[in-house]
């Protein structure tokens, strides 16, 4: 599973996305929340292959709407495998 933390300038909500990478594209789901947690709500996550850049970025939208760029250099893989 992959994560990316970030805020969304559009409403100004914290935002989480976890996603996992799948032969077509990305799937998972994007949350946000509010300071005063009046606003907690998300979305399904549905990103084509073709839209994700050679480094592993993409945008998605925001629960709001607005536009989310995703950095590769900002996710965070995380496993289950024993080490």
């Amino acid at each position: 599973m992959n994560y990316y933390w970030t805020r969304c300038p559009a409403c100004d909500c914290e935002v989480a996305i976890q996603f996992a990478v799948r032969p077509g594209g990305l799937v998972g789901s994007v949350r946000r929340w509010s300071s005063d947690r009046t606003v907690n709500d998300g979305r399904r996550l549905d990103v084509a292959a073709a839209s994700v850049s050679g480094d592993g970025s993409f945008e998605t939208p925001c629960a709001c709407g607005g536009p989310i760029a995703v950095a590769a250099s900002g996710i965070e893989r995380a496993t289950t495998e024993r080490t």
